[in-house]
């Protein structure tokens, strides 16, 4: 299985990302997640990279439900209005003890993050790699929230590849 190659930071990266999935009320781990979860976890190349082009958790969260209440605004629903209207009874995050899988989207990425370790030839799948799968299609909803904050993919694959050089060299 895949998910025996990845080292102990990508594995964290994952607990991450199903964390944030919860807390922000997603039925699937999407890509978006795990790049939250990338910066969660805030350990190896990944995370360095996007700290360096000013990516920060807090922002990314701020953006991912910006980018939810534009597609709700798109089909005329105010999620402002529905939070205002629930109160205290509206709450989004999915309990602790319900399964949540990963998107086709995700499952995508984490493929993608094997076809980049090999091609790096490494042997074991780090935070890197999953953010390198991600970078491959702009249509992802990660990238897309990357975009709204001022980064681009390539940017984005330029800061990580430095951040492996100097901790080759």
């Amino acid at each position: 299985m895949i998910f025996n190659r990845f080292a102990a930071e990508a594995r964290g990266c994952l607990g991450a990302a199903l964390d944030e999935a919860r807390r922000l009320g997603h039925d699937a781990i999407g890509d978006e997640d795990l790049l939250l979860g990338i910066l969660r976890a805030d350990e190896g190349h990944a995370a360095e990279a996007l700290s360096s082009l000013g990516v920060t958790l807090e922002a990314a969260r701020e953006e991912c439900e910006g980018m939810f209440s534009d597609a709700l605004s798109s089909i005329g629903i105010s999620l402002e209005e529905i939070r205002r209207e629930a109160g205290d009874a509206f709450e989004m995050r999915i309990p602790d003890d319900r399964r949540i899988p990963f998107s086709p989207q995700a499952k995508r990425v984490l493929g993608q993050s094997l076809t980049e370790a090999v091609r790096l030839r490494d042997n074991r799948i780090g935070t890197e790699h999953i953010l390198l799968g991600m970078l491959h299609d702009e249509d992802r909803t990660s990238v897309r929230l990357l975009a709204r904050m001022g980064v681009s993919p390539e940017a984005l694959e330029a800061r990580l590849f430095e951040s492996r050089g100097r901790a080759a060299g």
